[in-house]
């Protein structure tokens, strides 16, 4: 009835009229508010005097406020006394431009900004390292005086057997800085009681019950008395699993005793904020004629000044990108992770995989280009064509066709008309749905904490209400919820009320990771099956029956010969409970884990993920030769994400996400020059692209329920900017007639023509 259905979403009612509820909308009495003290310098001691703005009745926090409490913990790095230490503020030396070195509070927030002005800081600037490929020198200054060098994680990953005879071809590709950009920045409002010991934070962060965690340890509050309330957020793109605002309002609530709000300017969030992948790659493939043999890979991945809570997970999720959906028997992955003086790097829209696809799927066009072999002929050639399928890594590729994925894409491109500046590219990648198992792969503890809870409550009026922990970033989960309940309890989508966002609710793990419809919408749907199986057990007792004699369908209840409402029905439950017992409750609570997953073994392999959806991407494009830009004539996507709950969200999440891919590929970056500033501090320095600049696309679907989720759902949300970095240089390669040794993303007018003068 609702399953598979495209109706609109229920939340935008509330969101269309100005009755959502952000971060910025809520008020606490008695509320201060905070602007940062940032440096202004990439390195550089520092020293604080905060006279005058005290004079003026601003309370200023420094370092020595906080250094009873804990640094910044990370949950996923091999040794952490092998990291840098990251504090809430930086101790006498600032590692990066825009690092908090103090907090300044006041009762009017313009106010309080401008008394940053009154904040003198004496800096004494040193050198910066903004290289990594020098900083891995022996010779070059440690950015951590109490780390023996500026590379703090090195590791080899290897899978199967190095083939003895094959060609090869290699190349370097370098994918730069980019900017999560979500519309609204990271908020925060934090609330400690001094007299209960209680903290309550009010955060549009995607992971609240990792927060939760992580600001016990910090501040030694016992894990029960620490709340995270997510109210309506507007986007998150990896930019909100950022601790650092969250602990900085911490401190100042529990130093204050007052209630704190802080609001991220956007200026804020484009020098100082969490930013994406900042890679250097050197690739080798490993071919022979048609067959696709392996890949060796050499990454260098600048951190930043300090390795952020969830690295180096970003560096790991790829791993099985590099040999993705061919039937490869070698995989050899080395990386070194360097810190430099600029912001942490951290998740972004597909958490570290897009680079990997752009290097898998440019290599296999380059052995294209070689050979001579058609791409499309030599890709389906290669394609593992029997799922499930277990690959080299462990990873457990769950349902698809990839052969007629690609097939039905190429179809929609034959209709584009060539000549010498223009060109056609395809990629493929396989979407993971619900994937932190590759954790294991250094994490030296044998966890799976990939869980989502569900309570769901049905009341005496037969109307559901349904809590869970995680939240939604503007992506429709409420939707999607309700049309799952009133889909299996045969009621109307009207009756279901959602409640997301709160620590206080069931267990879960957060936002992220292409997971709600693999692990949330499977753990309602389960809890859904569970109430109406409680439904059936109570009225069997009220009628004197068996339960298989009673009957739910469709919102109808039969019991013999005797028919009623869902609704009706749970008004007897309640109100004639003296038929049934001193139990009679119609609520449930289901916790489920991530389902197929495992921990890494011996050899290293693991199932990194539930599910591998399936998304190709086709661009044609058109060069200017005289300016280098390019434009893109026509943008088709082809997506299998199993069982589509609604196919108008799944479309949603397929267009931004592409266009978020799109701006990666083209426009976006961020740039330091040789004292560590910022190039792009604004969106009149970096451009995000608009709907001037986005094609019209063209979304193409296939459906292969996943075998591993009980709807046969997998994830779509980080599909679309997974791709189309591969997709447009590809067809750039096709324009240029042969391999491109050197891939820069984004790809820049000049970059271009570089390529075009070289051709002619």
């Amino acid at each position: 009835m609702y399953i598979g259905s495209p109706i609109k979403r229920v939340e935008d009612l509330r969101f269309l009229t100005g009755k959502g509820r952000f971060i910025d909308d809520i008020y606490l009495p008695n509320m201060l508010y905070m602007a940062v003290v940032r440096s202004n310098y990439a390195w550089a001691k520092f020293k604080i005097d905060s006279h005058r703005a005290e004079q003026k009745g601003f309370r200023v926090i420094t370092y020595d406020d906080a250094k009873e409490f804990s640094n910044l913990p990370n949950f996923f790095v091999p040794d952490p006394k092998k990291v840098p230490k990251e504090y809430i503020l930086a101790k006498e030396e600032a590692k990066y431009f825009g690092e908090p070195i103090a907090l300044v509070l006041g009762n009017d927030r313009y106010a309080t900004y401008d008394a940053l002005d009154l904040i003198d800081v004496d800096y004494d600037p040193r050198v910066p390292i903004i290289d990594p490929l020098k900083a891995m020198d022996i010779n070059s200054p440690r950015l951590h005086g109490d780390l023996d060098s500026n590379v703090v994680y090195s590791d080899v990953f290897e899978y199967g057997e190095e083939p003895k005879e094959y060609d090869v071809i290699e190349k370097k590709f370098r994918y730069n800085r980019i900017l999560p950009s979500p519309i609204e920045t990271n908020g925060v409002i934090a609330d400690f009681d001094k007299v209960s010991g209680n903290l309550t934070v009010y955060a549009n962060t995607q992971v609240p019950q990792v927060f939760k965690t992580a600001l016990s340890i910090i501040f030694n509050i016992p894990r029960s008395k620490v709340r995270i309330i997510v109210p309506d957020s507007g986007g998150g793109f990896g930019g909100k699993i950022f601790l650092k605002p969250i602990a900085m309002t911490t401190l100042a609530s529990i130093i204050t005793g007052r209630p704190v709000k802080y609001i991220e300017t956007r200026y804020e969030h484009m020098i100082s904020a969490i930013h994406g992948p900042d890679r250097y790659y050197n690739a080798k493939i490993l071919y022979k004629g048609d067959n696709l043999l392996g890949i060796v890979v050499d990454l260098i991945e600048d951190f930043g000044a300090y390795l952020h809570t969830y690295q180096p997970l970003p560096i790991l999720r790829q791993i099985y990108h590099l040999v993705g959906p061919y039937k490869m028997k070698y995989l050899k992955f080395r990386v070194n992770g360097v810190v430099t003086n600029k912001p942490p790097t951290g998740p972004y829209r597909g958490l570290g995989i897009p680079p990997a696809v752009l290097v898998l799927e440019n290599l296999v066009k380059g052995v294209s280009k070689v050979t001579g072999i058609n791409d499309v002929d030599l890709r389906a050639r290669n394609f593992i064509d029997k799922l499930p399928y277990e690959s080299i890594t462990g990873a457990i590729y769950d349902s698809g066709n990839y052969k007629e994925a690609l097939k039905k894409l190429v179809s929609e491109l034959e209709t584009v008309r060539k000549d010498k500046y223009t060109g056609i590219g395809i990629a493929f990648a396989l979407e993971p749905g619900s994937s932190l198992a590759f954790q294991t792969l250094v994490v030296n503890k044998p966890r799976t904490p990939y869980y989502e809870g569900v309570y769901m409550r049905m009341d005496s009026g037969g109307d559901v209400t349904v809590f869970l922990s995680t939240n939604s970033m503007g992506t429709g989960h409420e939707t999607s919820i309700s049309q799952v309940v009133a889909d299996i309890l045969g009621i109307s989508i009207e009756d279901v009320k959602v409640i997301l966002g709160d620590t206080a609710g069931p267990p879960g793990t957060g936002f992220y990771g292409s997971r709600f419809s693999v692990v949330s919408i499977s753990a309602v749907y389960t809890a859904a099956i569970k109430l109406k199986e409680k439904m059936r057990e109570y009225l069997a007792k009220m009628f004197n029956v068996e339960k298989d004699e009673v009957k739910i369908e469709n919102g109808i209840v039969r019991i013999g010969g005797k028919t009623f409402s869902v609704k009706e029905a749970a008004n007897m439950i309640y109100n004639r409970s003296y038929l049934i017992g001193d139990e009679m409750g119609l609520d449930v609570s289901v916790t489920l884990n991530s389902f197929n997953v495992n921990t890494s073994d011996e050899k290293r392999r693991v199932n990194f993920s539930t599910t591998y959806g399936v998304n190709v991407h086709g661009v044609a494009i058109r060069v200017d030769k005289e300016t280098g830009f390019i434009e893109i004539l026509k943008y088709v996507v082809l997506s299998d994400c199993g069982t589509m709950i609604n196919p108008m969200l799944v479309d949603g999440q397929l267009m931004g996400g592409t266009a978020m891919g799109l701006g990666a590929s083209i426009l976006e970056k961020v740039e330091y020059d040789e004292n560590g500033i910022p190039k792009q501090m604004s969106f009149g320095d970096y451009w995000i692209p608009s709907a001037k600049e986005m094609p019209k696309f063209e979304i193409l679907h296939m459906v292969s329920p996943s075998p591993f989720t009980p709807l046969g759902t997998k994830g779509v949300a980080e599909g679309g900017a997974t791709v189309p970095p591969a997709a447009i240089i590809n067809a750039l390669e096709d324009i240029i007639k042969k391999p491109i040794n050197y891939v820069e993303i984004p790809i820049t007018p000049e970059y271009v023509l570089k390529l075009i003068n070289d051709m002619n």
